[in-house]
C-alpha cells in the first residue's frame, strides 16, 4: 500500500492518536501545521523565482550593453580604418599630381629644348640657301614655328598643371 506524502507525515501520528485516543482537536492541529508548512514552503519558492528572475533580468542587461559595447567599439574600428583609407587615398593622389606636375615640367622642357635647337638649324639653313629678303622671310617663317612649338609646349604642360591640381583636390 502507498500513500501520499502528506500522509505519510500524518500515519506516525495518527498511530500515536489511536493508541493514545487523541482527540479531534490534535488532528485538526497537525492540519494545521502542514499547511503551514506548505505555505512557509510556496514562499520560499516564491522568493527563489523572485530572485531567479532578478538574475536572469541583470544578465540580460549586462549582456545588452556589452553588445552595445562591442558595436561601439566595431563603429569607432570602422572609422579609424575609413580614416586610414582616406588618408591613403590622399596621399596617392598627391604623389600622382606631383608626378604630373614633375612630368609637365620635363616635358615642356624637353619641348622647349627641342624648339630652340629646331630654329637654330633653321636659321643655319636660311643663312646658307638663301640671301636679302628670301633670307629675312626664312628667319621670320623659321621664328613663327618656334614660337608655336613654344606655344603648343606651354598650352601642354598648362594643362598637364591644371590636371595635377585637379588629381590632388578631388583624390582621382
Amino acid at each position: 500500500m502507498t500513500f501520499h506524502p502528506r500522509t505519510a507525515m500524518l500515519l506516525p501520528l495518527l498511530l500515536v492518536c489511536a493508541v493514545t485516543g487523541c482527540s479531534q482537536q490534535s488532528s485538526d492541529q497537525a492540519a494545521q501545521g502542514a499547511a503551514k508548512a506548505d505555505a512557509v514552503a510556496a514562499e520560499k519558492l516564491q522568493q527563489a523565482k523572485d530572485k531567479q528572475a532578478k538574475e536572469v533580468a541583470s544578465a540580460s542587461r549586462d549582456l545588452q550593453q556589452s553588445q552595445q559595447d562591442a558595436r561601439e567599439k566595431i563603429a569607432d574600428k570602422q572609422a579609424d580604418v575609413a580614416a586610414a583609407a582616406n588618408d591613403a587615398d590622399k596621399e596617392v593622389a598627391k604623389a600622382r599630381a606631383d608626378y604630373t606636375r614633375d612630368t609637365a615640367d620635363a616635358s615642356y622642357d624637353v619641348a622647349k629644348t627641342k624648339a630652340e635647337g629646331d630654329l637654330k638649324v633653321a636659321r643655319e639653313q636660311c643663312d646658307q640657301q638663301y640671301k636679302g629678303d628670301a633670307r629675312d622671310a626664312c628667319q621670320t617663317r623659321a621664328k613663327a614655328a618656334y614660337e608655336r612649338a613654344l606655344a603648343d609646349a606651354k598650352a601642354v604642360y598648362e594643362t598637364a598643371k591644371r590636371t595635377a591640381s585637379t588629381t590632388e583636390k578631388h583624390g582621382g
